[in-house]
């Protein structure tokens, strides 16, 4: 394993480095280098993890700098901080965590210790299971996102899908605990296999994952095919798990052959995200007004034109298979 850390503070750099050494597992290497020449040491290290400092940039710099520094998601990223930033912002720019600290007593350690359990957690986070496949076993796949009502609204999307349609990955505003027991309602009741997340799940025809409680979801692609990371995090847009942080993450992994649809919901979260959808290519279909419970999220998705179409509840699954079967 390799942790590379970006600081101009040199000895603060060293201070990490120097404490990672004994938290760390025997055998990892760690190298420091500063903001400037961080996308290039990245690039010929190829570390683990990535350790940003905000501090180290003009505020507000931060989350353009996560942004430049490789694809998203392609290497975890970890950003920390001293005293306060906005860490919605950081983690939309593709930071897998964000770690505030204070220099009063024990703070570098504290910060350390921080460090140390997100790198393990994010190096780990993903490919825990071994695919059945060594070919990918789709090219398309579907993103869902929803909020008020949308936990009504789903079923009747999936239910006007066929038991082998491409993967779906949802991410519906839903408490922790109530999850696991809502995708094994649906496997009950629908002809797809539903599945509450779990970080290294790879996705096949047929499979619906539903987003846990209190995690994010995020969509990843390698040549065995799409597989999926769940892990906790800072809300974004209010929320965990945040809509927009699938859709983004979709964006990269599945760009045109992503189809992306925003349900019922109050507020903004996912409009965003499925902005960033449509520019690497996606097809968005927004639920229209009419059938709509809170006309809010699919309102926002549609006059910032990341949808490109707007339809009733159940004329959406149809739209998708028409055309999936056009090869759209």
């Amino acid at each position: 394993m390799r942790i590379l850390v970006i600081s101009n503070d040199k000895s603060l750099a060293s201070l990490i480095v120097h404490g990672l050494h004994s938290s760390m597992p025997a055998g990892t290497m760690f190298s420091a280098c500063d903001v400037r020449s961080g996308r290039d040491r990245l690039r010929m290290e190829d570390p683990s993890a990535v350790l940003v400092d905000v501090n180290s940039m003009h505020e507000g710099d931060a989350p353009e700098y996560v942004k430049a520094l490789a694809p998203r998601y392609s290497v975890p990223i970890i950003a920390f901080y001293k005293g306060s930033t906005s860490v919605a912002a950081l983690i939309q720019a593709g930071a897998l965590d964000a770690i505030g600290w204070q220099a009063a007593e024990k703070g570098e350690e504290r910060l350390i210790a921080r460090l140390s359990a997100s790198i393990m957690n994010s190096v780990n986070r993903v490919r825990v299971q071994t695919p059945e496949k060594t070919t990918p076993d789709t090219d398309k796949v579907i993103v869902i996102g929803g909020s008020t009502g949308s936990t009504q609204a789903l079923p009747v999307v999936l239910k006007g899908l066929p038991a082998d349609c491409p993967p779906v990955v949802c991410t519906l505003h839903m408490p922790e605990g109530y999850t696991k027991i809502y995708a094994e309602q649906l496997d009950l009741s629908l002809g797809q296999t539903v599945v509450e997340a779990k970080s290294g799940l790879y996705l096949k025809k047929g499979l619906v994952v539903i987003a846990a409680g209190g995690k994010h979801l995020r969509l990843f692609r390698d040549k065995n095919g799409y597989f999926v990371n769940s892990e906790t995090g800072v809300k974004v847009n209010g929320h965990c798990p945040s809509v927009d942080v699938l859709f983004d993450s979709a964006a990269y992994a599945a760009k045109r052959s992503a189809i992306g649809v925003i349900l019922t919901g109050m507020g903004s979260d996912g409009a965003k995200g499925m902005l960033d959808m449509k520019r690497m290519g996606a097809y968005n279909i927004a639920e229209d007004e009419s059938t709509a419970v809170v006309y809010g999220m699919p309102k926002v998705a549609a006059e910032n034109g990341a949808a490109d179409i707007s339809l009733p509840l159940d004329k959406i699954a149809g739209h998708i298979m028409n055309r999936l079967k056009q090869g759209k």
